[in-house]
């Protein structure tokens, strides 16, 4: 066996068989590739569980419909392809597993996707260990999220552009992502996760109309809720987040990570005794639960 299947830490199913991610490959007829038309589900994973895998694939089967996809697959499949590829993640390590389905080939050019087949392409890709993430400093972005009339933000697409731009520019001014607002200056979400922020005691967040339903925000306003914390989901202008003492971001890959400064404002709450810390501690109880009794 070669030196990249034995060091290699990241691994991808692709049309049936198991290759080192750096040797996947696909067409250059693939519409993921042309268009960026493809949806996509990424979770992590916990002494080899893939956390919340049933919430994901239920998400991945509603992007596909609303792209009229064809999404036929078994979930025990998945869960078992899944496996595979964790067992050849070194011992100790947890991974990213990206589950991905492409439209398929185009066919003779045409833009229009009659009789195409799609491609699933699946990854397991080891994390660096896990450790405490610094609170992150935040700018608004002078790139606008795609309205609900453009691409519905219930589909996770593989089309990142916006998303990419954003946080391009704001690691151009020296943050490390951006907040991006809706055409009319509705305060939405990060480049890639969901964004909520504390005032008062109580706890607010972009209403699912204008962002993606992340399961890690489902599952942060299930333990704020159960704590006895007001969440409250809205359209909240650019100027409510002014005067937040708290904010956190919220995914499926990072958890809960806190926000340190918006625009270069110090957000003022002492991060120890913050509600982001307690909710923080909470989830990691909560995927420790999920991993060790088997939820998937």
């Amino acid at each position: 066996m070669s030196d990249i299947h034995q060091t290699a830490s990241s691994w991808t199913w692709i049309a049936g068989e198991i290759v080192p991610t750096a040797a996947a490959s696909i067409g250059v007829l693939d519409r993921g590739f042309l268009y960026g038309e493809s949806v996509f589900e990424t979770l992590r994973t916990v002494e080899r569980k893939a956390l919340f895998l049933s919430d994901h694939l239920m998400r991945l089967r509603k992007s596909a419909s609303l792209l009229g996809m064809t999404c036929d697959f078994d979930d025990g499949w998945m869960e078992q392809l899944i496996d595979q590829l964790l067992a050849r993640i070194p011992a100790g390590e947890d991974a990213v597993v990206r589950i991905t389905m492409t439209r398929g080939n185009r066919i003779g050019g045409r833009l229009e996707a009659e009789g195409c087949r799609s491609r699933w392409i699946v990854t397991a890709t080891a994390m660096e260990p896990e450790k405490s993430r610094p609170p992150l400093h935040l700018v608004i972005s002078k790139f606008r999220k795609a309205p609900p009339d453009v691409l519905d933000p219930a589909i996770k697409s593989g089309n990142f552009l916006s998303s990419i731009l954003a946080r391009e520019d704001a690691i151009g001014r020296g943050a490390d992502d951006g907040i991006l607002l809706s055409p009319e200056g509705i305060l939405t979400e990060t480049s890639c996760a969901n964004l909520f922020w504390v005032r008062d005691g109580e706890v607010f967040t972009c209403s699912r109309e204008l962002v993606l339903e992340g399961i890690t925000r489902g599952c942060a306003i299930r333990l704020l809720e159960s704590s006895g914390i007001e969440v409250i989901e809205g359209l909240f202008p650019e100027l409510e987040i002014r005067s937040a003492q708290e904010a956190f971001l919220t995914s499926s890959v990072t958890g809960i990570v806190a926000v340190a400064s918006i625009d270069g404002r110090d957000l003022t709450s002492d991060l120890e005794s913050s509600i982001t810390e307690t909710l923080r501690t909470q989830y990691q109880q909560q995927i420790l639960t999920a991993s060790r009794g088997g939820v998937r």
